[in-house]
């Protein structure tokens, strides 16, 4: 359906309006207006996950407790949910089309493959983990869900690192607080970086350099220390990486020099406006009245 409207007969321009404004009034107009009036897009529906909608009201809680587990990790803003990782249908409201297995449903992973389900977003960390100690030669275990949950997934952290009933099965204390702190010094400059790159980017001063340095560096990480498990590896990029970070450290320290300069030059130029306006007005004062 095409939409025309005579703005003819909805605007009236002063015949005394110059035609530059003329000219901009009516662009003015036409861009509010294109603004006002709803897209298709917008006017379609949210489409709705049966798995949620019906799990979340079911009375055993071992098959409703998932959802408000998810509800709470960062798969649901990620926009990963329960077809994602189970498999099955999730635009029907009849379970047996929902736990279709022609539609790849497989209810609960075994967990000998879940590195797999995990897999197919995080593929540096699993083709990592499989030749790890923990991989093929450990049997898969821990695999992911155990040392990430299964649900609740949350944002890594090596803070979480040493899980009771898991790694401290297995290895001593002293071994977790070294893993532990390999693992911050290879992350932790990281999101310094990209927080001071944030805070600079509010004062319009460009960042593109600093973050596409840090998301490199990240991903080396990934690629070449997460999830390997071997202290030898890890070691070995986490230095590299340490020779890299200076560098970054250097463009962030440049960048926020240019942010405090163009702070004292704005204050500078505030101060020569209030200066100038003041005499301006001292000036008319003194003026005699007419």
């Amino acid at each position: 359906m095409s939409l025309h409207i005579d703005f003819r007969s909805h605007i009236r321009i002063r015949s005394g309006t110059p035609k530059l404004a003329q000219f901009f009034l009516l662009h003015l107009c036409l861009y509010l207006f294109e603004f006002s009036v709803p897209t298709t897009e917008a006017q379609q529906p949210v489409s709705i996950n049966t798995c949620v909608t019906c799990h979340a009201d079911l009375e055993d809680k071992k098959m409703s407790t998932p959802v408000s587990e998810w509800e709470r990790s960062v798969h649901r803003p990620a926009d990963i949910s329960c077809q994602d990782c189970h498999g099955g249908n999730s635009n029907t409201s009849s379970k047996e089309n929902a736990h279709d297995i022609s539609k790849g449903f497989v209810g609960l992973p075994e967990p000998e493959v879940v590195h797999e389900t995990c897999g197919t977003c995080h593929q540096s960390q699993k083709d990592n983990y499989l030749p790890s100690p923990h991989g093929i030669e450990g049997d898969f275990w821990p695999n992911c869900v155990d040392c990430h949950s299964n649900h609740e997934v949350i944002y890594s952290d090596a803070s979480l690192i040493s899980i009771p009933d898991n790694c401290e099965d297995c290895h001593e204390q002293e071994t977790m607080d070294d893993f532990i702190a390999l693992t911050n010094r290879g992350l932790e400059p990281l999101k310094s970086f990209q927080k001071a790159a944030a805070e600079i980017r509010l004062s319009g001063v460009p960042v593109d350099m600093i973050l596409a340095q840090t998301i490199l560096a990240r991903e080396t990480y990934i690629q070449n220390a997460s999830h390997v498990f071997v202290f030898e590896k890890m070691i070995a990029t986490v230095d590299s990486l340490e020779r890299v970070y200076p560098q970054i450290q250097k463009a962030v320290d440049s960048a926020q020099t240019e942010v405090d300069t163009r702070l004292r030059f704005g204050w500078v130029f505030v101060c020569l406006f209030l200066l100038i306006a003041g005499v301006i007005w001292l000036y008319r004062r003194h003026l005699p009245s007419p």
